[in-house]
């Protein structure tokens, strides 16, 4: 054979593991400086402030989104209603692709029902723009 090697693949001989009983149990890892603990702590804020700062696009920090009334979610469904309309065409696809997120409006709608003694209870709600699904926005 050319190349020298005897086993099947080329690989050649697997280097034997040390048992974990064959480790030195004398030994005992270096305890880091106070300096270097602080140092290193210092290093991690640094990356952390970075990661879970607020985000900025082209300089302007994103505001954040204000609830808009109930009116707003009434007239979507009710423009979106009879999706028979030519306009509405393409949210179809929209409406099939949330069908896997109804279990979960459901169970959201579930948790916050009102209790027998609460005539009316008012919760914030997540919504598509076509109205697609709507969540309910609160842990009862």
């Amino acid at each position: 054979m050319a190349g020298g090697s005897t086993s099947k693949g080329g690989r050649g001989k697997a280097k034997a593991v040390e048992p974990i009983s064959a480790v030195d149990p004398q030994y005992v890892p270096d305890v880091p400086s106070a300096s270097e603990i602080e140092r290193k702590a210092q290093e991690w804020r640094k990356l952390n402030s970075k990661r879970y700062d607020t985000k900025r696009r082209m300089g302007f920090a994103e505001q954040e989104k204000s609830d808009m009334p109930p009116e707003h979610l009434r007239k979507i469904i009710k423009d979106h209603g009879d999706m028979s309309a030519r306009k509405y065409r393409h949210d179809k696809r929209v409406y099939l692709g949330a069908l896997k997120y109804v279990p979960h409006a459901v169970l959201k709608l579930l948790e916050n029902m009102p209790m027998p003694w609460e005539q009316v209870r008012e919760v914030p709600v997540l919504y598509h723009v076509t109205g697609a699904i709507t969540f309910v926005n609160e842990i009862p």
